[in-house]
């Protein structure tokens, strides 16, 4: 697992590195400035003669700018420093990374005033690189004047956008951009990521991102707290359930399904070949019986259950009984996708949802028809992972969408420990948030996700390791990791991820895992 930072828990890292370790800080700057250009030359190989243009700050992350400066002038560019603060104000490391760049011959602009921005406008054009040094991690709320209208003049010049450590404006703490904001072409950030940077819509505007390392001791990366984790795809494999040789399909769990309606009848099957795309042994989708023999031709190798119905094709309340006879025998079950809205088939949901003891998982329609009763999900014993995308997270919560967004870590993570379950929050960089306020954000996916069906899909893919025994942590987030996999493989196949829908992505989901 990579960990996520904010700025607090870097800055402790720095601060053990230099007085605990006894590594300079000068050296941990001078390794973060070789990082970035070593970005820069990989990105653009020639660049004697090129124009470079470094807007700095008067902190550290100005410092590193300086040494960014330096390097690229030895490398026969043509580099201007604009520092967005008088000369005599820039301290300790960072002075002493301006000096050098200035006794070098290297030219360095104090830029302070709106009529600098007319002055040096010539110094703008024909750019090849602009490189962001500006406000670093220490950044909180929007850039507010000049360096709003600095930051608005850099994202209008240059061949390639490279932001030191983080864009301006882009805070470490959240996925927040609340103004103006730097949008890199390339981010390369040191030590960890910081976890704004990987949360939308902040994450649109890191570009690619690389994470660089400046020396800082493993032991204190190990040792460091932080605020999420990013899984990579050496911890999913070990997540994915064991297989042995001899194995038949008993050993490899039973789920059930309670699914689909009348109109919506594919969600059950998409989800239902989903958990067996993900290696269950055997599972039975449970439907409106004027649903369920569809399923014999569109699912054909899940078991069908057909229950009682409503005069408008749901779950009726009616179908209890049945369903939790079911119920016996399985290793966990799946409820929500394509239920509808029936009233009688919410009263079905709320009842069924607190006695069933095994691992669950309630996803869509599921979660919309519990009607935001959290004690419906905390009086369950049995664990609990619920896959609400910002919408029905909205809903949960008694927000609105807007306000889901605006803090999305912090929301997933609240709404797990209030209620105890696996908070999967659906989006582009999903969230999985546990009870305990640990906190994953995935790095997979793409937005030919965003197209009706594919939730279904992934319940099934969560609901499938459920059931073969992974814990509902690793269930959720190797489910979620695999999942978007299968998009990012379909626009590496394709060059465009527009035209993916969910049932391609049952089709992708056996190379998907075979990468692993």
């Amino acid at each position: 697992m990579i960990k996520a930072v904010n700025a607090v828990q870097m800055r402790e890292m720095d601060r053990r590195a230099i007085d605990e370790m006894g590594i300079p800080g000068l050296v941990l700057m001078e390794n973060a400035g070789i990082a970035v250009v070593k970005t820069i030359r990989e990105k653009i190989p020639e660049l004697r003669g090129s124009r470079v243009n470094v807007f700095a700050g008067k902190g550290n992350n100005g410092g590193d700018g300086f040494v960014v400066a330096r390097h690229l002038m030895n490398a026969g560019a043509d580099v201007t420093v604009f520092l967005l603060a008088e000369k005599a104000q820039v301290k300790g490391d960072a002075k002493a990374n301006l000096d050098a760049f200035i006794a070098m011959g290297g030219k360095v602009k104090e830029f302070l005033i709106e009529r600098h921005i007319k002055n040096f406008k010539l110094k703008f054009t024909h750019t090849t690189v602009v490189v962001d040094a500006l406000l670093g991690t220490g950044g909180k709320s929007a850039p507010k004047g000049f360096y709003g209208r600095v930051i608005e003049v850099m994202n209008g010049m240059g061949r390639l956008k490279v932001a030191v450590d983080i864009p301006s404006g882009v805070s470490s703490y959240s996925g927040i951009v609340p103004g103006v904001c730097f949008k890199a072409d390339v981010t390369v950030t040191f030590g960890a990521p910081k976890v704004g940077m990987l949360i939308h819509p902040a994450r649109s505007y890191i570009g690619e991102l690389i994470v660089a390392d400046i020396s800082i001791p493993a032991r204190v990366l190990t040792e460091s707290p932080c605020v999420a984790q990013v899984p990579e795809a050496r911890d999913i494999r070990a997540m994915l359930p064991k297989r042995p040789a001899d194995a038949h399909k008993g050993i490899f769990g039973h789920l059930l399904l309670a699914c689909g309606s009348t109109g919506m009848g594919g969600a059950g099957a998409l989800a239902a070949l989903s958990a067996l795309r993900a290696g269950t042994g055997l599972v039975t989708l449970s439907a409106p019986s004027g649903v369920a023999s569809a399923y014999e031709t569109g699912a054909m190798e899940a078991i069908g259950l057909p229950l009682p119905q409503t005069a408008g094709g749901g779950i009726a309340e009616e179908a209890f009984d049945k369903f939790m006879s079911a119920v016996e025998g399985k290793s966990a079950v799946l409820i929500g996708p394509g239920l509808g809205q029936d009233p009688s088939t919410g009263r079905f949901v709320r009842k069924v949802v607190p006695q069933i003891g095994k691992p669950l998982v309630l996803d869509a329609d599921g979660l919309n028809l519990i009607n935001d009763d959290a004690d419906v999900l905390r009086n369950r014993k049995a664990p609990t992972i619920i896959t609400p995308h910002p919408g029905e997270m909205a809903r949960l919560v008694k927000k609105t969408s807007a306000q889901v967004q605006s803090d999305r870590l912090g929301e997933a993570l609240a709404l797990a420990r209030e209620t105890g379950a696996v908070v999967v929050l659906k989006g582009a960089g999903t969230i999985i948030a546990l009870a305990d306020g640990r906190a994953f954000i995935n790095p997979t996916g793409n937005s030919g996700l965003a197209s009706g069906g594919t939730g279904d899909t992934l319940a099934g893919l969560i609901g499938g390791f459920l059931a073969q025994g992974a814990s509902p942590e690793n269930a959720a987030i190797a489910g979620v990791y695999i999942h978007g996999l299968t998009a990012d493989i379909y626009a590496g196949k394709h060059g465009d991820p527009r035209s993916l829908i969910a049932s391609d992505i049952l089709g992708l989901l056996p190379e998907a895992i075979g990468r692993l």
